[in-house]
């Protein structure tokens, strides 16, 4: 058997026990619509379908279809209002934080606070739920910014440090991904990372700038850009392996 021919066997027994198609793109668009309201600086996934909040008033919290991004309810979280920020589901609660006081708030649709905490930090623009824990971002200084992983009483289990100014976090899993400004570049990117040790595992460029919002369907990563008055994005992430490399910028603060 020639060479050539025996590589491109072994890749396609590669590919088929990977379950990875040929054609993956790590960061390729799937889909993408007009946000419900500009400012969507918010995503999270529940019950088949996308939930954005909108920094714009009146500062509601949508429930969007998928499928071509039509409207199927909102309200307004009374606890958070215009300093809403990230957004995250556990199978049965919302989650929001609010900047200005640095409460997280577990919550049912239409308002009703289950639970609330405080941290000790100035909560960021992200929040997002692995399944037993709850992650969360902090606003640093121009060159420290972090993430947190907390229980759901607010007890902080582990955090890490980053460099670049993040936004909302999104959970496939097993990794995080959230959107990144890199203040030296003027550029924005898409990174995930698997959280136990801090190894980049995927990055892309985002789709269109400040792409604050994120969050996971249960195959797809969302992204949601603020210009031209705010879109969504359904993009593929499939195919996402660890690489041998330290994540650089973060480092562990304490496990």
């Amino acid at each position: 058997m020639k060479l050539a021919v025996r590589i491109l066997l072994v890749a396609a027994v590669s590919l088929a026990l990977t379950g990875v198609s040929a054609s993956a793109r790590v960061g390729e668009i799937v889909a993408s619509f007009a946000s419900p309201a500009p400012k969507p600086i918010a995503l999270t996934w529940a019950d088949g379908n996308v939930y954005c909040f909108c920094q714009t008033s009146p500062y509601l919290i949508w429930k969007v279809g998928p499928r071509s991004g039509t409207v199927l309810g909102s309200f307004r979280f009374a606890k958070t209002g215009a300093d809403t920020a990230g957004l995250a589901h556990d199978g049965k609660y919302f989650w929001a934080g609010n900047t200005a006081t640095n409460y997280i708030y577990r919550f049912e649709w239409g308002g009703r606070v289950a639970s609330s905490f405080k941290v000790n930090w100035n909560f960021g623009q992200g929040l997002a739920w692995s399944g037993f824990h709850l992650w969360g971002t902090e606003i640093g200084t121009k060159w420290s910014h972090g993430y947190y992983q907390m229980r759901v009483d607010g007890r902080v289990i582990k955090s890490y440090t980053s460099f670049y100014e993040i936004f909302d976090l999104a959970h496939d899993g097993s990794n995080l991904w959230t959107g990144e400004y890199d203040d030296v570049s003027k550029t924005y990117r898409i990174v995930g990372f698997e959280p136990v040790k801090g190894t980049v595992v995927g990055t892309f460029p985002a789709p269109a700038d400040e792409p604050w919002g994120a969050t996971y369907d249960g195959r797809y990563l969302w992204l949601s850009t603020l210009p031209d008055n705010g879109r969504l994005w359904k993009v593929d992430i499939r195919g996402v392996g660890v690489e041998p490399q330290s994540l650089g910028r973060i480092k562990t603060l304490f496990r």
